[in-house]
């Protein structure tokens, strides 16, 4: 019984420190993606006004797709953003929103079908550009096909920043992490 005992512990010492090795895998896959993500928005930065958004999808902790997109400033954020110089109460855009929808455009004021929204890390680059990101991780999904994005300044409701809808990730499984960059360039 003993030789037993001790041989169901070192299995159990094996799956975990498996389990960690994923991890750590998971988090320097993460980390690389940031390297790069930082080096394409430097390649960007020389566009004038406009936003990208790239996104990355692993599963298990192995990249399964990364792409890129240019995608449209809506209208009721330059609106917005001719009012804010005088308005100093307007939220700041940081809520980073992604849906299962499509057909929006720079009419839009919110996501066609939004399916989750979180408060991202908000980055500057170089002298006027920034970016907004935020990463999914396992557990958040369920079988959705995420197709489009946009920047909001609240939580729940408020004005849409920007908006893309020509990606098309999923379907997404509980174990996929997706993360999302969207680079703005207000100037070079």
């Amino acid at each position: 019984m003993r030789k037993r005992e001790m041989l169901v512990g070192l299995l159990l010492v094996g799956l975990l420190a498996g389990n960690i090795t994923i991890i750590a895998y998971q988090q320097a896959m993460i980390h690389q993606l940031q390297v790069e993500i930082d080096e394409s928005v430097k390649v960007n930065e020389s566009r004038d006004w406009g936003a990208m958004i790239y996104m990355r999808t692993y599963r298990d902790g192995f990249l399964l797709s990364e792409e890129a997109y240019h995608n449209v400033i809506t209208n009721a954020v330059r609106a917005a953003l001719r009012g804010h110089i005088a308005d100093s109460a307007l939220a700041v855009w940081k809520y980073l929103a992604i849906g299962t929808g499509s057909g929006g455009g720079t009419a839009s004021t919110t996501l066609e079908t939004e399916f989750s929204r979180y408060q991202g890390t908000y980055a500057t680059v170089g002298s006027y550009n920034f970016t907004i990101s935020f990463t999914w991780t396992p557990g958040n999904f369920s079988g959705e096909t995420i197709t489009e994005c946009g920047v909001f300044n609240d939580a729940t409701v408020g004005v849409m920043l920007n908006y893309d809808d020509s990606f098309s990730r999923g379907p997404l499984l509980a174990s996929d992490t997706l993360q999302v960059i969207v680079n703005f360039q207000i100037g070079s």
